[in-house]
């Protein structure tokens, strides 16, 4: 007959097979990435809202920008011989010096609005540089990339309704958005913006939105520069 040692030896194997059967089949990976579901924002004012990062204020209307560079990659002595820039380094001189000159009826960008009307937020600024692609046509050969929110804040006790706004990118601009973006009073609105390079280097963007308000008054307001610091 086994003794009462044997007895609890075989007890105690048999727990651990146990808990070792039952840490496989469905059990993730300690490295794999846990599966989560994106927050909602809340739309306002029949405005579709937009799904962003695990964190962000929900009841805000968010909409999303993604954006090239207008400059096209070349080839030759740019692309053998570049200028290395040091990680985090900054654009430089700023605040950025006067816009390339561009051609007539392009638009050219302007300085940063001051308006006790509305105000905007570049977060986080500067930019860091992110790596991560942006997923746009335009961007499949600009591997530099950095992303940033711009939080629209209306200031007044009447509604601002934005229905074009101009991208510029190192003072040259790239593309105009029709999107309709209404703020509410004393209200705001983020505009996820993402950015794509061919060029490691640090650089400056700016979003210049153009509207009305409630009153029917036109609203013309140029974003501060965005900080995009070198990869």
């Amino acid at each position: 007959m086994s003794s009462p040692r044997v007895i609890a030896s075989f007890l105690v194997m048999a727990a651990a097979a146990a808990v070792i059967a039952s840490c496989g089949g469905e059990q993730p990976l300690p490295t794999a990435a846990t599966p989560f579901v994106l927050p909602q924002a809340v739309p306002q004012n029949g405005q579709t809202g937009h799904t962003g990062p695990p964190g962000f204020v929900t009841g805000v209307p968010r909409f999303v920008d993604m954006l090239a560079d207008p400059s096209e990659p070349v080839s030759g002595v740019r692309a053998t011989a570049p200028i290395i820039y040091a990680p985090g380094a900054p654009p430089d001189p700023w605040p950025p010096g006067p816009p390339p000159k561009a051609q007539p009826g392009v638009p050219v960008p302007t300085d940063p609005t001051a308006s006790p009307q509305m105000h905007i937020d570049i977060d986080p600024q500067p930019v860091m540089h992110s790596g991560v692609a942006v997923p746009l046509a335009g961007c499949a050969n600009n591997p530099y990339t950095w992303y940033y929110s711009q939080n629209l804040v209306n200031d007044s006790a009447i509604s601002i309704t934005f229905t074009s706004r101009e991208n510029f990118f190192d003072g040259r601009y790239s593309s105009t958005n029709p999107q309709v973006i209404t703020i509410p009073p004393m209200g705001i609105v983020t505009l996820d913006t993402r950015w794509c390079s061919a060029y490691a280097r640090p650089h400056y963007a700016q979003t210049r939105f153009k509207g009305r308000d409630q009153a029917g008054q036109p609203v013309v307001f140029s974003a501060p520069w965005a900080q995009l610091l070198a990869p």
